[in-house]
């Protein structure tokens, strides 16, 4: 009996040590989000971290897909210009999550977001946003449904 009880624990240890923490999910999320979209400029990767109809609020401005799209064209096309042909820009992602939470069906997480810019390996601007994104639990895993970012404005 000890033996069928040790190996039930054990078990129901395992299978709980194979789910999934939510929490750390949208970390990844946010974290491959802002790389392969904004840092790789790939908006055909959009959808595979955003709902259908995805919502972004960003200094005063509201965004969905298409316009999100528009954005990461116009920045290709701003990297690509005759100034900067030739030029390696990069942006440099960092993060500082704050605090998460869900339930079977939605979740939220807030975290600071920090964005170092380079041209040719000089640091040429660094950006600081607080953030909130709201997931929705889709067929396809977790996905961000609302991101809210507001700029923090160096003291």
């Amino acid at each position: 009996m000890k033996n069928l009880i040790l190996c039930l624990f054990l078990l129901s240890g395992s299978f709980l040590l194979a789910q999934t923490n939510p929490e750390k999910e949208f970390q990844e999320k946010i974290e491959n989000f802002f790389q392969e979209v904004f840092s790789e400029l790939d908006s055909t990767r959009l959808e595979k971290y955003v709902t259908k109809d995805f919502v972004l609020f960003e200094d005063g401005e509201i965004y969905n897909n298409d316009s999100v799209k528009i954005m990461i064209k116009n920045l290709i096309h701003q990297f690509s210009s005759e100034e900067n042909k030739g030029k390696k820009l990069e942006r440099i992602n960092s993060f500082e999550f704050l605090g998460a939470d869900s339930n079977q069906s939605s979740g939220w997480i807030y975290y600071r977001n920090f964005a170092e810019f380079k041209m040719d390996g000089t640091k040429i601007a660094q950006l600081h946003w607080l953030e909130s994104a709201n997931f929705i639990r889709t067929d396809e895993g977790w996905k961000i449904a609302f991101l809210h970012s507001t700029l923090v404005k160096e003291k």
